[in-house]
């Protein structure tokens, strides 16, 4: 018997009821090249570019080319994204019927609703080195929300600290590389 993808494990039957686009770049069993363009902004402030940077956030830009290998864990799903030249990578696996995402030093954990086009991340928890509890009231906003745009992958990120304003907001598409 195969074992279910994370995103499988985590939506369970909403996960059968999900596009086949959304399907397949959530099927993370198999290794996957996809890329596409976006657009990423971020705030001011010396804080927001300490935490970008020790997250390895994208940089700022109107319009960058981006590309994401998806590769399966024994415990998950390895993201690397590159904007432009700079690489972001997040480990994910399953916390307990959430979504936890590893950024450098912060573990965040995320409740998953999907419905068939559309699938968004509200945060529920976020944990410096794993272990310390970062206030939720920090996070002004924590989430994501990835649909499908006339038959194209979309994303839509977005991170806002209280009292600093914009941690990152980047949004995009994406197609998949054959073969």
């Amino acid at each position: 018997m195969t074992t279910p993808g994370l995103y499988a494990q985590i939506l369970g039957s909403a996960f059968d009821e999900l596009s086949p686009i959304l399907k397949r770049i959530h099927d993370g069993r198999t290794p996957k090249l996809y890329s596409g363009r976006c657009e990423v902004a971020r705030g001011q402030g010396w804080m927001v570019r300490l935490i970008s940077h020790l997250a390895r956030l994208p940089e700022p830009h109107s319009d960058v080319e981006v590309t994401i290998a998806i590769d399966g864990a024994t415990s998950g799903e390895v993201w690397t994204r590159h904007f432009g030249g700079r690489e972001m990578r997040s480990s994910l696996r399953n916390a307990a019927g959430m979504l936890q995402e590893r950024l450098g030093p912060i573990t965040f954990k995320f409740a998953l609703s999907a419905d068939t086009h559309r699938i968004d991340w509200r945060l529920r928890e976020a944990l410096l080195f794993g272990l310390l509890p970062l206030p939720r009231a920090w996070f002004k906003t924590c989430e994501a929300r990835e649909s499908i745009v006339e038959g194209r992958y979309h994303f839509d990120v977005r991170a806002e600290l209280l009292g600093m304003g914009a941690l990152v907001h980047y949004r995009g598409w994406l197609v998949e590389h054959e073969g």
